[in-house]
């Protein structure tokens, strides 16, 4: 069951939904609005209206959330290590004298302090990192790895760096599975159940076979005469719709209010110490 959730991965590309026939690059201008903008707020409460502004459109991309879940838990993963990272502080914090890192209670567990600052630090750095994760996982799961390589041709990205995404999005599952192929031939061998055990013993066949592949790869790449043109035909006519259009002009709108709102304004900070 597992491999079958990992070959899922991508099974919500071949959708129909609004979200789906959208223009690869009007999808970047979604990435980069919601990757870039979030950065200039320190504020977590501004942070959360970026996570609202982001709800409709998963709600209405017509995704199966249940190969979702994977990728799902590894973001989630990876948020809560920043923020325990960036939470948890050592006893020389209750002397600073900084300002900007100024707190109002704190508490003390042996050589670890929690303190306000620490925590509201923590929190907003995760939740502005949750921002561009879950857009590049709503990107991904609607489009696929071929199309968004020809979206950023279109947009004059060299090729040698859209080749690279696209090894990288293929790659990561096709690990995954051999991982879960590796763990089945284990528990048909009769691998003890130890944890510790099988992950002992599951590392080097992982890297043997990823190196392996990478090999294939660079075999089936230089085959093909990769580099020896610029992949800049397509029999995939790109044009941009009046969705496209529409939610273009709607993201250079959301833009340029925000940036008022955090430079005429100048709301949108808290201090935090986030520098620090």
């Amino acid at each position: 069951m597992a491999k079958v959730n990992v070959t899922n991965f991508l099974a919500n590309v071949g959708g129909t939904s609004w979200l789906h026939r959208l223009d690869p690059r009007t999808k970047m201008v979604i990435l980069l609005f919601f990757s870039i903008i979030p950065l200039l707020f320190t504020d977590y409460r501004f942070i959360a209206i970026f996570i609202l502004l982001s709800l409709p459109l998963w709600l209405t991309a017509g995704i199966n959330f249940r190969p979702m879940v994977g990728p799902f838990v590894g973001a989630g993963f990876m948020m809560v290590i920043i923020f325990l990272l960036n939470a948890i502080r050592g006893p020389g914090e209750l002397k600073s004298l900084d300002p900007n890192v100024a707190f109002s209670w704190y508490y003390r567990f042996g050589p670890i302090v929690v303190t306000s600052h620490s925590l509201t630090r923590g929190l907003f750095l995760a939740m502005r990192l949750a921002v561009p994760l879950t857009i590049g996982l709503l990107i991904i799961a609607t489009t696929d790895p071929c199309t968004i390589g020809k979206g950023l041709r279109k947009l004059k990205m060299p090729t040698a760096a859209v080749f690279m995404l696209l090894a990288g999005l293929r790659f990561i599952p096709i690990i995954m599975e051999q991982l879960f192929n590796i763990l089945d031939a284990q528990t048909i061998r009769g691998v003890t159940s130890s944890r510790f055990q099988r992950t002992k013993l599951l590392i080097l066949p992982l890297f043997i076979t990823s190196l392996r592949r990478t090999r294939t790869m660079g075999l089936a790449c230089e085959a093909r005469g990769f580099g020896a043109n610029q992949w800049n035909n397509f029999y995939q006519d790109f044009r941009l719709a009046l969705p496209d259009k529409l939610l273009m002009v709607v993201s250079a709108l959301l833009a340029i209010l925000f940036l008022y709102v955090r430079y005429g304004l100048g709301m949108g900070l808290a201090g935090v110490g986030w520098i620090k």
